[in-house]
């Protein structure tokens, strides 16, 4: 009788030890969903936003270690739908993911949207690439650097707002 409850507590055992190993496998991933329209339409649909695109108000935020960032919202009929991202000291364009650490804001709200004007009839249009949601995610290039993305629904074709940058514009664009 020993025998066989010891047997049992093994396996016991031993399945337990082996759920964990299976779900690290896993990662959590979901599933997306494939979309219905293709890279090249989900690019025209960009391309043909760009004319109506205009600037909400530029706004500063504060990063982790007292670093300035400034930044002005792209909008599409009411919706923030990117964000272009300045230098607080000359106002110049930033690639995205480039990080500056500056300490003071040299450029007025009024000087960084002029920057970003200039520069909204220079913008082309990259290559798309599926999103983790299943939306397509298309750069925007100035100069031949990507400045932002905009995010186009896989299914329907539609541009899709930008929830982080919706966020910090609710919290910072006062």
């Amino acid at each position: 009788m020993k025998i066989v409850s010891a047997g049992v507590g093994i396996l016991a055992i031993s399945v337990l030890l082996s759920l964990p190993a299976y779900a690290k496998k896993d990662k959590g991933e979901a599933y997306q969903i494939q979309p219905t329209i293709t890279a090249e339409q989900a690019k025209a649909a960009v391309t043909a936003a760009l004319p109506k695109l205009s600037l909400g108000k530029p706004f500063t935020k504060q990063g982790k270690r007292g670093d300035i960032k400034l930044e002005v919202p792209m909008m599409l009929q009411d919706k923030v739908v990117g964000r272009v991202r300045l230098n607080p000291l000359t106002g110049e364009v930033l690639v995205k993911g480039q990080k500056l650490e500056v300490q003071k804001l040299s450029v007025s709200p009024e000087q960084a949207a002029a920057a970003v004007q200039k520069i909204l009839p220079n913008l082309q249009v990259g290559s798309a690439w599926l999103g983790k949601q299943g939306e397509w995610k298309v750069p925007l290039l100035y100069q031949g650097a990507v400045i932002t993305e905009m995010s186009v629904h896989g299914q329907n074709g539609s541009i899709l707002p930008d929830w982080k940058a919706s966020k910090d514009v609710t919290m910072f664009g006062r």
